[in-house]
């Protein structure tokens, strides 16, 4: 059984290894090229690599290492700014600057006496961030994504998890199932736009969706199965069908895989729906977002889908 209580400062370490080869790689580029993004003008010793393990190590187990870093991100500091920042003892934090800067992420200005990120640190630290917001995700709806199967979501789009950090997880009762369906409708009726895939049929959804095509001339890109499209055109009154193909707004695409994912993602908002692992859908948990983050992942993993997908009308 997966454990629901994972150490927050573990989790981060065993998440950050993956990021380091490509750490490493941008080191050898910076090395190699001796070009310095940000202008310092820094002499690295001996140009080699650093021991990407360590430095992690380094920085994740030291919570005084790990804020010194982030405070030096907003720019150059002196020691008794990093104090106030970092609320530590000049002597604790004079060590971890004595760390950081014998791995070539910070340097100290001859004639000011601040200290500042290197290129290396830089990317190190844009890394981090990226990890935190992550892991913030991940353990915010921690439940969610133990319970769910994530198959349907490339290791791309996991990979930035994070942005969907800010989004609200909507659960009901059986009792309550039409309430997160309810919300999804009020949301849907105020979009310019809309992409969605989803590998089942809800049966009051197709009329919605019409509606909006007719009457307020949304764009509407929409990708399903081919069970799924089968089953549409059956139920549909024929000239309905015939009707739908010559609206220029509307696109409905099959793709041969089960996505094992139902998501919608619009102008306003990110709807996303995931499957048990039993291989039904969760009908009464749909995590939805308003950011602008959230809905560039959305629409990035329609496109995903739309790359494998074939028009159909």
């Amino acid at each position: 059984m997966l454990n629901h209580t994972i150490d927050f400062l573990h989790l981060g370490y065993i998440t950050f290894l993956l990021y380091k080869d490509k750490i490493v790689l941008w080191e050898q580029k910076l090395f190699m090229k001796k070009k310095f993004i940000r202008g310092d003008n820094i002499k690295q010793k001996g140009g080699e690599s650093m021991n990407s393990e360590n430095v992690l190590k380094m920085i994740v187990t030291s919570n005084v290492r790990y804020r010194v870093l982030l405070a030096l991100s907003e720019g150059a500091k002196s020691l008794g700014e990093i104090q106030m920042q970092v609320g530590s003892t000049k002597s604790t934090i004079s060590h971890a600057l004595s760390d950081l800067e014998d791995e070539k992420l910070i340097t100290q200005d001859s004639e000011t006496k601040k200290y500042k990120l290197t290129n290396v640190g830089w990317l190190i630290y844009l890394q981090i961030k990226h990890v935190t917001s992550s892991l913030e995700s991940i353990k915010r709806f921690e439940d969610f994504w133990l319970s769910h199967d994530l198959s349907g979501i490339p290791e791309e789009l996991l990979i930035r998890i994070g942005d969907l950090k800010d989004s609200e997880l909507h659960v009901t009762t059986p009792e309550h199932l039409k309430l997160p369906h309810e919300i999804y409708i009020e949301l849907i009726k105020t979009s310019k736009w809309i992409k969605g895939v989803s590998p089942i049929l809800f049966s009051d959804y197709p009329q919605e969706f019409l509606g909006l095509a007719f009457g307020k001339e949304v764009d509407i890109e929409i990708i399903t199965t081919k069970s799924v499209y089968e089953r549409l055109i059956k139920l549909s009154p024929p000239e309905a069908v015939e009707k739908v193909k010559n609206i220029p707004n509307v696109k409905l695409y099959v793709v041969e895989e089960n996505p094992k994912v139902a998501f919608t993602v619009t102008n306003n908002f990110l709807s996303l729906g995931l499957f048990l692992p039993d291989g039904t859908y969760d009908m009464m948990s749909d995590l939805i977002s308003k950011t602008e983050k959230a809905k560039k992942w959305g629409i990035d993993l329609f496109e995903y889908y739309k790359e494998r997908a074939e028009r159909v009308i």
